[in-house]
């Protein structure tokens, strides 16, 4: 696993006065207090948060242009011109990593690359999977799955295609921090991506093997006309540009080789210039190694991995990252490919340490004359518990995937089941909820009867729409809960625990409907449901006072206040409070004047009033408004005919008769 050995290195000399690394420090400190303050506001979030999609993702996923994305744009733009300067200058992981090789090296330790030519292909797996799948998945695989569902029945359909949203721009955000991870996720993430990458992948391992970013900008490096370029007359081939080089860059060799450097790990720091004692190096032109006959980086026959021992390196990763990824909704995509690239370390050297008779790794000796030391064991060790984990992951993510797909199955129609004789599972039905229970409570925390080491958020509304489906309300209501607590407040789910709540205990639903809409005032959703049961329950007057003390609380004019305003309408006139209702009916069409049905039923209660000049106008309004619909044409006609205008109803009348005569 060690380099070739580079020539006798001469001391580097620094005779400019250390430019490139003044101008690099500058931009690495400004980095440091930008990490120093969001680690500071992470530990003040205690609790464990919810992962959340990258900002530069959501222009494929929502279409959305928001400043990760432009910054993004440009980061891949510059690249094609420049090569990765980015990673190099302004990627706050790798300022971490150059961070803990520094402090190794202190010690004594110098981090050996870890060479795998299948894990190279990481990085461009997962730049497609975080920037490119879900464009594909829209457009590609989802009407692809469909058709091919259409024609063999046993072919899974990936579901309803997704509407393209259209192009929308966000530049500026009042929720910055939404996106950033808890402080027990961030910590951990770090330590990952930092000390464990770099002390068994090499200075450069989270870049190397984890980076999705880098597996878009590395293809763009290619093409880029500015690189290392060496003036061939200064060049001794000494290799203390090697030497310094933190990403395993054969420097030397390239630019004899080439006259520049080809590698597309190349991160343009510029170490490498500031290092070369004859001042031989420079940031120039030259062509790009997309353009030469061959120009294979000068490492790359030190991969030496047999083609066995890179597809078993590859399939651990792939069944790690899976596992991980997304594991109980905590760990994000960067994550989990850091964590998997870890293991896939540990299982290549337990089973090298087994299958050699001598193994030594980073000054480590883990076999020697086929006995296995003590750094062996723990090697082994190490290696059996993260396999046994990621297998376990594994188990947790396919269990979790079959009660989502258990509970999709019940079909039942969510009106039926929330309605006053509730609609029950039952055969088949009941027994796939059944099932699903019994799964879900496998997942569950070892410490609350289940096999998994914490809960998995997206699993409880499905477990909570199997127990709704079976009629066990009670039973759902804390996993909705759980939901909308770890989730945050959404209005379709928080409608869905109110019915809960009426079809669990009456008694307190309205306790809690007055709960929720103090704290979410504007949840139409809520308005709607807890409006229309007190109406069922026989309480209009408490519906009315709700209503009125509401409007207090929500913008006036808005659609909420126009919601509740057609609410105390309609509620007013039951009640036999029509000069109340008048005065509510006007207000809401003052907002909403191009609304037929509300102007007839102002002119009805204008009509219970004796008002009939104001029954007229009302009706002449509706009319103007409702076109060819023969319904609201007859009530049109009822209202004049009533108000007293009888010849105008009379010829609205014959109207009606002649296109119901037209009709077949």
């Amino acid at each position: 696993m060690a380099d070739v050995s580079l020539p006798q290195l001469k001391s580097p000399e620094r005779p400019r006065g250390s430019a490139w690394r003044k101008r690099r420090n500058v931009l690495l400190v400004v980095q440091g207090l930008i990490f120093l303050h969001i680690a500071h506001w992470l530990w003040t979030k205690t609790t464990i948060s919810p992962i959340e999609p990258s900002e530069s993702m959501a222009f494929v996923r929502e279409g959305v242009v928001n400043s990760g994305f432009v910054l993004f744009a440009l980061m891949l733009l510059s690249t094609a011109l420049l090569g990765r300067w980015f990673c190099g200058w302004g990627c706050h992981v790798l300022l971490l990593q150059d961070a803990c090789s520094k402090w190794l090296e202190r010690r004594g330790i110098k981090p050996k690359p870890f060479r795998s030519k299948s894990l190279g292909f990481v990085p461009f797996f997962l730049g497609f999977l975080m920037f490119l799948w879900p464009a594909v998945h829209r457009w590609g695989w989802t009407p692809l799955s469909q058709f091919m569902h259409q024609r063999f029945a046993w072919f899974p359909a990936a579901g309803p295609v997704e509407p393209w949203p259209g192009v929308s721009y966000e530049l500026s955000t009042s929720e910055f921090w939404s996106t950033f991870p808890s402080f027990w996720i961030a910590v951990p993430f770090f330590l990952i991506c930092t000390a464990g990458a770099v002390w068994f992948l090499g200075s450069k391992g989270y870049c190397t093997y984890a980076c999705p970013y880098g597996g878009l900008m590395a293809p763009l490096d290619r093409l880029a006309p500015r690189r290392i370029v060496v003036d061939p007359e200064l060049c001794e081939r000494c290799g203390v540009c090697t030497s310094v080089c933190t990403s395993h860059v054969r420097v030397h060799e390239e630019v004899h080789d080439f006259g520049s450097v080809v590698d597309q790990g190349c991160m343009k720091c510029g170490d490498c210039i500031e290092a070369c004692p004859q001042e031989a190096l420079q940031f120039g032109w030259a062509t790009p190694p997309a353009f030469r006959a061959d120009a294979s980086p000068a490492n790359s026959k030190l991969f030496k991995f047999s083609w066995r021992m890179e597809v078993a390196i590859l399939l651990v990763w792939l069944a790690a990252f899976f596992g991980f990824h997304g594991l109980y909704n905590l760990f994000p995509l960067l994550m989990a490919a850091g964590m998997a690239a870890l293991v896939a370390w540990f299982a290549w050297a337990a089973l090298t340490s087994i299958s050699r008779a001598n193994f030594t790794v980073h000054r480590r000796t883990l076999r020697f004359h086929a006995r296995t030391t003590t750094w062996g064991w723990s090697v082994r060790l190490l290696a059996f518990a993260f396999i046994l984990l990621s297998v376990h992951s594994v188990w947790v993510r396919a269990e979790l995937g079959r009660v989502q797909r258990l509970a999709a199955g019940v079909d039942l129609d969510k009106r039926l089941v929330f309605s006053s004789t509730p609609l029950v599972a039952t055969g088949t039905q009941a027994e796939q909820c059944r099932d699903a229970i019994r799964r879900h409570q496998r997942l569950r925390p070892i410490g609350r009867g289940g096999l998994a080491l914490a809960d998995s958020p997206p699993g409880w509304l499905s477990r909570a729409w199997c127990h709704t489906a079976l009629g066990e309300w009670s039973e759902a209501i804390p996993f909705v809960e759980q939901h909308l607590s770890y989730f945050g407040f959404r209005d379709d789910v928080a409608g869905d625990l109110g019915l809960l709540q009426q079809l669990a205990s009456p008694n307190d639903a309205n306790r809690w409907y007055l709960d929720q809409l103090s704290k979410h005032p504007q949840s139409v959703r809520l308005l709607e449901d807890y409006t229309r049961w007190l109406d069922l329950q026989g309480e209009a007057q408490s519906m009315i006072v709700f209503c009125r003390e509401h409007r207090d609380r929500v913008v006036p004019g808005g659609p909420i206040d126009l919601f509740l305003m057609r609410r105390l309408s309609l509620a007013t006139a039951q009640a036999g409070q029509l000069e109340e209702s008048v005065v509510w009916f006007e207000r809401t069409l003052d907002i909403d004047p191009n609304n037929p049905a509300a102007w007839l039923r102002l002119a009805e209660v204008q009509l219970q009033l004796g008002a009939l000049d104001s029954v007229i106008n009302s009706a002449r309004r509706a009319r103007s408004l409702v076109g060819d619909d023969s319904r609201l044409l007859t009530q049109v006609m009822r209202m004049l005919d009533a108000g007293g205008a009888i010849e105008e109803a009379a010829a609205l009348r014959q109207k009606l008769a002649e296109s119901s005569s037209d009709q077949p």
